[in-house]
């Protein structure tokens, strides 16, 4: 067996640097983005939580005021009659014929 000197390899300068500190450029970047991502999130989601809970606020008393200004009155027996007036169209509903063109059929 011959012994061949080993030829210098011409590798960039950044696979060294890879060889000496593989966590400082893979694992350091990916555990700052998943930090990161993290802060987003809980941002995200307290933004979506205060939107929501805007809309189903409770009604202070106030709003509730002035709410029942506005509101109509119910009146049972009012709502009794009309319902009998819709019952009283509906006995007396007749049914019609249409008429139809001479090229349909019955």
């Amino acid at each position: 067996m011959s012994y061949l000197p080993r030829r210098p390899l011409n590798r960039p300068p950044t696979y060294n640097a890879i060889k000496r500190h593989p966590f400082a450029l893979f694992g350091l970047p990916l555990v700052i983005s998943i930090v990161a991502g993290s802060f987003a999130l809980s941002h995200l989601t307290k933004t979506r939580y205060d939107v929501h809970s805007n809309k189903i606020r409770k009604v202070e008393k106030e709003e509730l005021l002035q709410m029942n200004k506005e509101r109509q009155v119910f009146n049972l027996q009012e709502e009794y009659w009309k319902l009998q007036s819709d019952k009283e169209q509906l006995e007396n509903w007749e049914n019609q014929r249409v008429e139809r063109t001479k090229d349909q059929f019955d």
